[in-house]
């Protein structure tokens, strides 16, 4: 009828038709978006980091002890403790990954204290033979790192793989193995001479010739340079020469 007040259908008891919440539903900012997706990213990552279970760190050098627990707790993971030695037998109540000295704590009492524990151990050594290795292995550890080429990067994707290593935390299916990166008193001091040359961009020919050696003999030495850096090419064997300082 003409003058009759508008109606609209499906409205009762003073709600709203879908085109009204429409209109006044909240609209979110980006920003309130963004700290949405921080605040859930945070969470899963906490999440994630709780799964990794309880540390403890015991090393007998008290600065790589403190650096090592510091890296640790920076990247969130639960320290429950440090010390050194193993000595007074510390408090493992919830702790799933011991980490520790070889040298200094001593493989048999870690390997004790691990003892019907589900306990990982990640052992810290100067550089121990392979057959030393394998007795670690053998021993239940999962994981051994070399204390000369310690990073946080290293340390922390050393822990997470840990985590995921197959079969029980006392017999370990496989042993990670993180090598130090090349000293310096590996090399010849012909051999030095001549990764100085190649970053200088020589090749063989100017090498011999600065050198007084055959061009056989220079790459004889470049080969052996190659094997000590594990170099894919020269350029890269020069490469990690530098980041090691070799050269």
């Amino acid at each position: 009828m003409p003058g009759s007040p508008l109606r609209t259908t499906g409205c009762t008891n003073g709600s709203r038709t879908a085109p009204d919440r429409a209109r006044t539903a909240p609209v979110r900012s980006p920003a309130s978006t963004r700290r949405t997706l921080v605040r859930t990213a945070g969470a899963r990552w906490d999440a994630r980091m709780s799964s990794l279970g309880r540390i403890w760190v015991d090393h007998s050098n008290p600065v790589l002890r403190h650096g090592i627990v510091g890296c640790l707790r920076e990247a969130s993971h639960d320290v429950a403790g440090s010390g050194a030695g193993l000595r007074p037998v510390p408090d493992l109540a919830g702790v799933s990954l011991l980490i520790f000295d070889i040298e200094g704590s001593g493989v048999d009492r870690a390997v004790a204290l691990a003892r019907g524990r589900d306990l990982r151990l990640v052992g810290l050594f100067g550089g121990p033979g392979s057959d030393g290795l394998r007795d670690l292995q053998r021993a239940g550890l999962s994981a051994v790192l070399g204390t000369t080429a310690l990073t946080p990067s290293r340390l922390l994707t050393c822990i997470q793989a840990v985590q995921r290593l197959p079969g029980p935390p006392s017999r370990p299916r496989r042993m990670l193995v993180g090598t130090s990166p090349p000293c310096a008193a590996r090399f010849t001091p012909r051999e030095i001479d001549v990764l100085r040359l190649l970053a200088d961009g020589a090749t063989t020919r100017d090498i011999a010739q600065r050198m007084n050696y055959s061009e056989r003999t220079v790459k004889h030495i470049v080969h052996d340079v190659l094997v000590k850096l594990r170099g894919r090419t020269r350029a890269h064997a020069v490469a990690v020469a530098a980041r090691s300082g070799v050269i």
